[in-house]
């Protein structure tokens, strides 16, 4: 956990992504792969945000960072949102390495590809209506 707070806590940054494709992906499924791949360059293309990772968990806000991130989006689409507010307000932001590991019980409970595509239909709807 120091590699994610780390670079907040030297004042060098003012999030911290984690990115399973910095570190290690164990077990990932190749459909699960694409569709990380897809959404990263959805991401880099609406943000302008060189991410390697869209949707990873772990993340580190500063204070400063949490008093000005706005979160509106439902469910897992709140992923994709912060990295539009990350790019908003121009935050200083780093990923670091982290490890994912694939099991059957991980994988249960994760997205599906229809997930994704009602996640990136919440996210068009939001910009639509701010």
């Amino acid at each position: 956990m120091g590699r994610l707070v780390d670079p907040i806590c030297h004042g060098v940054a003012d999030v911290v992504l984690g990115s399973r494709f910095l570190g290690q992906t164990i077990n990932i499924p190749l459909p699960r792969r694409l569709l990380l791949g897809a959404a990263t360059w959805y991401t880099r293309l609406t943000t302008r945000l060189s991410v390697t990772d869209t949707h990873n968990g772990f993340r580190a806000l500063s204070a400063a960072a949490a008093g000005v991130i706005r979160i509106r989006q439902p469910r897992m689409a709140h992923a994709s949102e912060i990295l539009e507010e990350i790019a908003r307000h121009g935050l200083a932001w780093q990923e670091q390495p982290v490890t994912i590991r694939y099991t059957e019980e991980t994988l249960a409970k994760g997205q599906t590809g229809w997930d994704a595509a009602r996640i990136a239909g919440q996210l068009l709807l939001g910009r639509m209506l701010r």
